[in-house]
């Protein structure tokens, strides 16, 4: 039997991409959705998003709560939120989880992106109740159900505010962690170490090759993104199961991302990539 599904609708990083050499993997940006029988739960709300939309509607009809936890408001993260399906249906109700940010209003900053200049459409035309939660502590858990918690920890690795990970926990023996827009060269600090140890899989940030991000022209360091070779050392560190890579860099062709995946495989046998349609199955 089969409980949950994760299922990647975006899988790129900082903007979305289209044409011949992203077929493979696919062009839109951070986007995952977990579901099961009764749940539906989002991870980030990138281009990837609106697809995740278009599927509720059409095919999940039975489901009109959602549960949408964001791990930072980078626009790559949330600019699918106005082209959301369901925010336009008033029997939806969408709950939206993000750290509270010392300088920031979530809410406004969400509501923005429906409002003149930005769009057309003002938060006016919004139907469905959404309601914005704030988590205040830098770790804490939500409990989704009895065989479902949400776990969370803020980390320092992406500027300026930083980032949430999230761990998917069903049951006591199995979990998922989802930990994108980081930068470790050094690894994870004890916390993040401690929050991802041993992890049955862990989704991570593996945006560029070692040459693009220490290259002397046009270095991508403090741009808060992994190289592979970060994304494996933070894999082993963490005596994870298994590791699937994700946020690749949008300018990386599918056979670019391919030879990403061989050299990470080859110094860490158990990886896998994400890709669009791309399913993790959870069964119980």
């Amino acid at each position: 039997m089969i409980d949950y599904r994760l299922v990647f609708y975006g899988v790129r990083g900082s903007y979305p991409v289209a044409g011949k050499k992203y077929l493979k993997y696919g062009g839109n940006t951070s986007s995952l959705l977990l579901e099961s029988e009764k749940d539906i739960i989002i991870f980030d709300a990138g281009t990837g998003f609106i697809n995740i939309g278009k599927y509720l509607v059409n095919k999940r009809k039975d489901i009109k709560t959602l549960s949408v936890f964001l791990t930072h408001l980078h626009s790559d993260h949330i600019v699918g939120l106005p082209f959301f399906y369901p925010v336009f249906k008033k029997d939806y109700n969408i709950r939206i989880y993000c750290y509270k940010y010392e300088f920031v209003n979530i809410k406004e900053t969400v509501l923005n992106f429906f409002n003149p200049p930005l769009s057309p459409i003002s938060k006016k035309g919004i139907k469905a109740n959404i309601e914005f939660h704030e988590l205040e502590s830098i770790s804490g858990e939500i409990k989704i159900n009895n065989n479902l918690v949400i776990n969370y920890l803020k980390v320092p690795y992406h500027p300026v505010e930083g980032v949430l990970l999230y761990k998917m926990n069903f049951g006591k023996d199995y979990n998922i962690l989802y930990a994108t827009d980081v930068e470790i060269p050094d690894g994870f600090c004890d916390n993040g170490v401690e929050f991802s140890k041993n992890s049955n899989i862990m989704i991570i940030d593996s945006q560029y090759f070692d040459k693009d991000y220490y290259g002397k022209e046009s270095s991508k360091i403090g741009f808060g993104h992994n190289t592979v070779t970060m994304a494996v050392n933070a894999a082993v560190k963490a005596n994870v199961d298994k590791m699937c890579l994700f946020h690749y860099e949008p300018e990386y062709s599918d056979k670019m991302i391919d030879k990403m995946f061989e050299f990470a495989k080859k110094r860490f046998k158990n990886t896998i990539p994400s890709k669009e349609g791309g399913k993790i199955l959870i069964r119980r």
